[in-house]
């Protein structure tokens, strides 16, 4: 009778336990899910080039004062166009930025300043008149001095969160000289000499590079996000990519690297030329394809976005239709 009963109270104990240990797991498992699903896009912003405001005829202090302003982007990344800081050699006129990061500071933006030969917007490297005919070796130095020159002016802007050391360096993308690691390394080595408090973000096509080559000497990884591209013989090509593909990919970055943001998420329209011109927009963007980019790239769990087009959608307000904008304005009063 004894014997019976330990039998039944060792069954009991063992039954407990195995339900204990599976609801532990149910638990772990949840969790697990939570944390590999939960949305993203949490923490919104904007990439602003002077260049493509000019471009539309647009004052750029104008347009920054309405993008960190009336529309509320709390996260900007600014490309610094070498041709318009390096005139000649050796004479910086850093006076445009500065009133830039001013505008920043008096709006409590955090600001990426991406530099280097190569930063975003067409046609990717703004090279001083003064470099060409320049060999690879005296390409390399004026670079280098002018990184030297802009960092050390640049570090103390309180608005300042990040570097970005050039542009997709290793996509052979952009009227640019041929791309060189040995030229990138150098120039991480340098911004990091110079300035230990600024982490460094180097970025790479989320649709068309792999994401692990650069993350040994990256901080952050930033990558773009694309649905759609354009060339002349196929038109309009959608990118066959889930969120699960941005996703994956991600989780397996920050491996490697600190963390993972979608630094260029498409959020204007194709043009093949003249943004003014009405021909050369070949893709166009609306309202409804804004709220698409914004389910889709929630989906993939990557916090950071910086949405790409923001001065399309003010030239599209100031001249009439503030559809872009407003859409806009109300997913950054979401954001964090």
């Amino acid at each position: 009778m004894n014997e019976r009963r330990h039998r039944v109270r060792g069954l009991r104990e063992a039954v407990a336990f195995a339900a204990v240990c599976l609801m532990t797991f149910a638990a772990v498992a949840c969790i697990g899910v939570l944390i590999l699903f939960r949305p993203g896009a949490d923490k919104l912003g904007i990439t602003f080039s002077s260049s493509y405001s000019q471009d539309l005829d647009l004052n750029p202090e104008e347009v920054f004062t309405a993008l960190v302003g009336d529309l509320g982007a709390r996260r900007v990344r600014i490309p610094v166009y070498w041709s318009d800081q390096e005139t000649a050699p050796g004479v910086y006129d850093f006076s445009a930025l500065d009133s830039l990061m001013q505008i920043a500071s008096a709006h409590d933006v955090e600001v990426t300043l991406a530099i280097g030969m190569k930063v975003p917007r067409w046609p990717e490297c703004y090279l001083p008149a003064f470099v060409n005919g320049m060999n690879e070796t005296e390409l390399n130095a004026a670079v280098y001095r002018y990184d030297q020159a802009l960092i050390d002016h640049a570090k103390v802007y309180p608005a300042l969160v990040r570097w970005q050391v050039e542009n997709e360096p290793l996509f052979p993308y952009g009227d640019c000289p041929t791309p060189s690691l040995e030229r990138l390394t150098h120039e991480v080595s340098l911004v990091r000499g110079l300035d230990t408090v600024h982490p460094v973000m180097l970025t790479v096509s989320g649709e068309q590079e792999p994401w692990l080559d650069l993350s040994s000497i990256a901080d952050t990884i930033g990558v773009s996000m694309y649905r759609f591209a354009y060339n002349d013989v196929l038109g309009a090509v959608a990118f066959p990519y889930s969120p699960l593909y941005y996703r994956v990919h991600a989780i397996i970055t920050k491996l490697f690297a600190k963390d993972v943001v979608i630094s260029e998420l498409q959020m204007e329209p194709w043009f093949t030329d003249d943004p003014q011109k009405p021909e050369s927009m070949v893709v166009p963007f609306t309202a409804a394809d804004f709220v698409d980019h914004m389910d889709f790239v929630k989906q993939t769990g990557i916090h950071e976005v910086l949405l790409w087009g923001a001065e399309w959608w003010y030239y599209q307000k100031v001249h009439g239709d503030p559809s872009l904008w407003n859409i806009a304005k109300q997913v950054f009063s979401e954001s964090k």
